[in-house]
This record gives structure tokens, C-alpha cells and sequence, in this order.
């Protein structure tokens, strides 16, 4: 046996009881990422959130090292817990992994579509009986086809060609046309007319939404939502454009890791309504600027860096085939444009699906997520701009933070002393999502626990000041300062919320508030003459609207101007999907819109320290 074969290992996932052969020592956190097993990589493997959590199940491993003794505790420890990103594969291995579960139903039940929606998709199927050639009839196979069709002025695509004599050989052939912008781009036996199908497509950082929808009829079938498997590779996009970047070969890793996830779906819907892909006729795809460089495959390291100029910012439209994408090999991928930089074709969406450029007023859309991405209108005119408010509101940067899965810390109130958690699907907590983490705060800051410099008191101030004597005695020094017990767990880490977690807090509700005031500022307009507030995104769909404006994250006005959209993004690529004149729409709003880059504006530092404390009064 050769050295090679000596150095061959084998890790075991499970529950999914997937195997991986490693052929050289690696980390398992990289060695999870070829296998396709989604853990936390929040810190895109700098080895400092601590959130990679695995359980070694057997094998021999290496000693833990100092940051893992750090970071886990004795109980984790003793249970077999590793961090993914630190231990060294030198062995065959069986590890357990903590299930991302994402709960779907939040982020898919966001879809709806505008009353007014102009159904006119670019797909067009017609059945036909094509004439049987013949001495008398001595014309082509393709034009006859062309001879029968109620459509004039298309052409056959030449890649059609090969199978056209075994469609054709029937004595009295009945076929399916379908035609795309003038171009038959599928030829089939039989009458297929009723199957026509789109996806709409909407990468997020987080998470990745596709939404099956009826072309004939402009109706969803069904939805569908994955983590987007980059996150193994950063929270954030500053994240994975510099993974991008550290290696030639990483990109396409990026480049295949969401085209298998689109994949992933559209098997899903295959197998759930009984579909053929090859009735998938076009997609639509929006993200922010970042995800559609990656999506491309093109390199995004220019957004980490001013002038922060993106590559392109044009729609694009590829084929099936050249995309990777497994609808039918003809059929249309098209991405919607990029507004700059860091506001990216998901705002383009949000823009269609709002319709804030038509809108009475002064309106505001905000799509609050790693990347806070601002619109303000007013009277046909359009700013746009990007505030990179950091992951603490999807949970990465806080000490116990977690995506709005099963376990999350989702709403807390307190009632006469007592601390009531919204836990989602009611189980015992294990972390806190990012709307748990607003009510939280707003919650503190309401009772003084939290002062408005984001100063968190400790149990001796709190009772000297008639604090609620059980909410004091959650008040404590921690490994990693002061904290605030949420939870208490018998034998585990309790949860709780930091000093450090407030910080968090602080810089990211301070970007997006200072940057919708320099917005704003560039009309000559205060917080004062806001209209309405719209909010776009699942997390703008579950924060309690009290609580965002208790702790300032948005301007302060009355609660019936601030709507939350849902999905907007996904919306805004559905109308593109069901809609030409939609989509044109779409192209034309992109190109008026004015960017505004916060991080050269004279005034937005002064601003965002202005808006990193808390109103006084909540």
C-alpha cells in the first residue's frame, strides 16, 4: 500500500450519514464544505466566533487547543464537542452535527403578489399537427413546423435540429411548440401546453428562496428556502469576497456551491408537484451585488475595497444550459440589474414590489440584514445606499446569536418583574435571532437595566434603584463581562445577552439610522417629513415595531406609517418572472436611482456616532 492510500481517511456526517474521504490532513470545517454539511462558519474560519460547533462521536482526535478550552464549556467538553475549525483531521472520524434548520415557513410564507400584476411571461406554448412531408411536399422539417405556428416572424434554435427527424417521423405528428422572444427553444410529442413553469429566485446571505410559479396561469405553486451554502464561508459578504480572492480555485467553489443549492430546490419541486425541469422555462434571480458577482462567477473583490465599484451592474440573460442550472437547457436565466456597489438587484426587486418611486410623498424602504440597504423617494426621485451594519441582527456577532431557527429567542416582554420569552416552534431556548435580540434590548432600555450609552447596570445598582428584585438577580459578571440571563439551563451555558452584544446592537442600529438621516439630508428633508417607512425581508416582517423604534433603529414616527412587505426582493423577481413589462419596469428604476456612498460622505461618521445611543425615552 502506497503512502497515499495510507493518508486516506473517512469523516462520517451525521444524521445524514453522508461520508467524505480525505486524502490529507484538513480542517473538518473544510472537509464539510466538499461534502455539502452546512455548519456555522460565521467568521468564514478566522477561528474566532465559536460557533462550529460539532460533537465527535469517534475517532481519534487531536488535544483540544486553547481557544476551543476557551470557548466550549466543561460540559461540551466532556460530551465530545470540537470546534470544526480547529480540529485537524487525522483520522476516520464520525461527527454529529447541530441541524440548521432555517424555519422555512418564515421565510417562504412572505410571497404575495400586487392585485394589478400584467400577466405576460416570455413563454408561449402552442400544439400543433405539422404537415407530413412527402414528393408533393418536399419542404423542411423546420419549416414546416414554422408553416403551422400562429406566430410569424420566429426562428428554431439550431440546437433543436438533432432530435427534430424523431419528433418528426410520426405520419401525423401532433407536437408541443415553445417559443421564447421569437425563438422555438423546445420541440415535444404530445400536448404539453398546461405544463409552464418559472422560478423566482432570491439570494440571500442567509438564506436562498426559490418560488415555483405557473406561467399559464401566474399562480405560486410552492415555495422553497435553503441556507445558502457560502455561509460556511463567512456571515457576511466582506467574508466571502475575500475567500473568494485567497485562492484562484475558491470562486468557483463559491460559483457552484449556489448553483447546487438552486439545483437542490428545483429537485425539491420536481419531486414535491410531480414536474419535469425541462417545463421549467426561466428563471429569475436577484441578490445583493456581492451574491450576483458570485452567482456569475465573477471575481467581487473590487466591492471590498473604494471606490467599491461593482463589475457589472446590467441585467444579464444566459441560457439553462450555460448556467448550470437544471431547467430546460434552452430556457432563460435572467438576473436583474445592480443598482452600485452594495445595493444590489434584491433592492431592484424591493423597488418593483413597493412601487415607492410611484408613491405619494416622502418613503422610505429599508431591507435590514448584514447590509443595510436604504431607498428614500420622493416625487419620482430615488437614493439608494448601503450601510454595512455587521451580522448582529441575523445573530453572527452576538455572543449566543443564531438564525431565526427552532430554539431562537424570537420576542421577550417584561410583565410586572417577570422576563416572558417567544421561543420559536415553544421548545427550551438555545440562542437569540435577531427580532429576540431588538425586544430584548428595547426591553432593558425600558426598565433602565440598559442606560441610553448602552450601559448595562449590574445587580447592585439595579437593586439600589428598585429594580424587580428576580429581574436584579439576573444581572452578573460573566467569562466574558457583564451579562443578563435570559435562561437558565441546568448543567449547560445559560443564555444571555452581553455587554458586548449591546455594543453590537448599538453599531448596527447606528448605521442604519445614520444612514437614513444623511438620505435624508441630500433632499433637504428631516426624520421629521417622513411619510411612511417600508420594510422589506423576513426581518423586517417579525421585529416587533415598538421595540425598533424604542431602541432608534428607525426614525420615530406612528406605527401605521411603517409596513412591513415580507419577501419584497422575492416578490420583485416574481413580477419580473410573470411580467415583460414588469421586468422592463425594473430595468428602467434601476438605471434612475442615485447612490449615495455613506462611507465618502463628509457626514456620515458624525451621524452614526449621533445614532449609536439610545433615545432617552423608549
Amino acid at each position: 500500500m502506497d503512502s497515499e492510500e495510507e493518508n486516506n481517511m473517512i469523516v462520517t456526517f451525521l444524521p445524514q450519514n453522508i461520508k467524505q474521504q480525505v486524502h490529507k490532513k484538513d480542517y473538518l470545517l473544510n472537509i464539510a464544505s466538499k461534502a455539502n454539511i452546512m455548519i456555522d462558519g460565521n467568521c468564514g474560519g478566522k477561528k474566532n466566533c465559536g460557533k462550529c460547533k460539532v460533537q465527535v462521536v469517534s475517532g481519534v482526535i487531536a488535544p483540544l487547543s486553547s481557544e476551543e478550552i476557551s470557548i466550549l464549556t466543561e460540559k461540551e467538553i466532556k460530551e465530545g464537542y470540537r470546534l470544526a475549525c480547529h480540529l485537524m483531521v487525522e483520522d476516520d472520524l464520525v461527527v454529529q452535527v447541530p441541524q440548521i434548520n432555517n424555519n422555512i415557513s418564515r421565510k417562504t410564507k412572505l410571497t404575495w403578489m400586487p392585485e394589478n400584476l400584467s400577466l405576460k411571461a416570455s413563454i408561449k406554448k402552442y400544439f400543433v399537427k405539422i404537415d407530413k412531408a412527402s414528393l408533393q411536399n418536399q419542404v423542411s422539417d423546420s419549416d414546416r413546423i414554422l408553416k403551422v405556428l400562429p406566430e410569424k416572424g420566429v426562428a428554431i434554435s439550431p440546437f433543436l435540429l438533432v432530435n427534430m427527424p424523431r419528433l418528426l417521423e410520426e405520419s401525423d405528428p401532433q407536437i408541443t411548440v415553445t417559443v421564447k422572444d421569437n425563438l422555438i427553444i423546445d420541440l415535444e410529442i404530445g400536448d404539453t401546453t398546461s405544463h409552464c413553469y418559472g422560478i423566482a429566485f432570491d439570494i440571500g446571505t442567509t438564506t436562498v428562496v426559490g418560488m415555483l410559479w405557473d406561467l399559464n396561469e401566474g399562480k405560486m405553486i410552492g415555495a422553497s428556502a435553503l441556507t445558502n451554502p457560502q455561509s460556511i464561508f463567512g456571515a457576511d459578504v466582506i467574508s466571502r469576497i475575500h475567500f473568494s480572492s485567497s485562492d484562484p480555485n475558491n470562486l468557483l467553489i463559491m460559483k457552484t456551491k449556489i448553483k447546487e443549492c438552486f439545483n437542490h430546490i428545483i429537485k425539491d419541486f420536481i419531486s414535491l408537484y410531480n414536474i419535469n425541469n425541462m417545463h421549467i422555462y426561466e428563471a429569475t434571480v436577484v441578490g445583493n451585488t456581492t451574491m450576483s458577482h458570485l452567482f456569475m462567477g465573477v471575481d467581487p473583490t473590487q466591492l471590498s475595497r473604494s471606490p467599491f465599484v461593482p463589475v457589472f451592474c446590467m441585467p444579464i440573460d444566459l441560457p439553462g444550459k450555460d448556467m448550470e442550472v437544471n431547467i430546460n437547457p434552452l430556457g432563460n436565466v435572467h438576473l436583474l440589474p445592480n443598482i452600485a456597489g452594495h445595493v444590489g438587484s434584491d433592492m431592484v426587486g424591493v423597488l418593483l414590489a413597493s412601487d415607492i418611486m410611484e408613491l405619494e410623498g416622502i418613503n422610505l424602504a429599508i431591507d435590514v440584514g448584514t447590509n443595510g440597504e436604504i431607498v428614500l423617494s420622493q416625487k419620482g426621485r430615488v437614493f439608494a445606499c448601503s450601510t454595512a451594519a455587521g451580522p448582529a441582527f441575523e445573530g453572527a456577532s452576538i455572543y449566543q446569536g443564531m438564525r431565526a431557527a427552532s430554539g431562537a429567542i424570537e420576542g421577550a416582554h417584561i410583565h410586572y418583574g417577570e422576563l416572558i420569552l417567544k421561543v420559536i416552534d415553544d421548545t427550551e431556548p438555545i440562542g437569540i435571532c435577531g427580532s429576540g435580540l431588538i425586544d430584548i434590548t428595547a426591553e432593558l432600555l425600558n426598565i433602565g437595566i440598559i442606560d441610553h450609552t448602552g450601559k448595562l447596570m449590574d445587580e447592585n445598582w439595579a437593586i439600589e434603584n428598585n429594580i424587580d428584585t428576580s429581574l436584579a438577580k439576573r444581572l452578573r459578571k460573566g467569562k466574558n463581562g457583564k451579562e443578563f440571563v435570559l435562561f437558565w439551563l441546568e448543567g449547560q451555558e445559560d443564555i444571555v445577552i452581553t455587554q458586548k452584544d449591546i455594543r453590537e446592537v448599538q453599531l448596527a442600529k447606528g448605521a442604519i439610522y445614520g444612514g437614513i438621516v444623511i438620505m435624508l439630508s441630500e433632499l433637504g428633508l428631516q426624520v421629521k417629513d417622513l411619510d411612511k417607512i417600508i420594510l422589506a425581508g423576513a426581518f423586517g416582517n417579525y421585529i416587533k415595531k415598538e421595540s425598533a423604534l424604542g431602541i432608534g433603529l428607525f426614525p420615530k414616527i406612528s406605527l401605521d406609517k411603517i409596513i412591513s412587505m415580507g419577501n419584497a426582493a422575492g416578490v420583485g423577481a416574481s413580477m419580473a418572472l410573470l411580467s415583460l413589462e414588469d421586468r422592463k419596469k425594473a430595468h428602467e428604476q434601476a438605471r434612475k436611482v442615485e447612490h449615495i456612498e455613506l462611507s465618502g460622505h463628509s457626514d456620515f461618521q458624525t451621524e452614526y456616532i449621533k445614532a449609536m445611543n439610545f433615545p432617552k425615552e423608549v
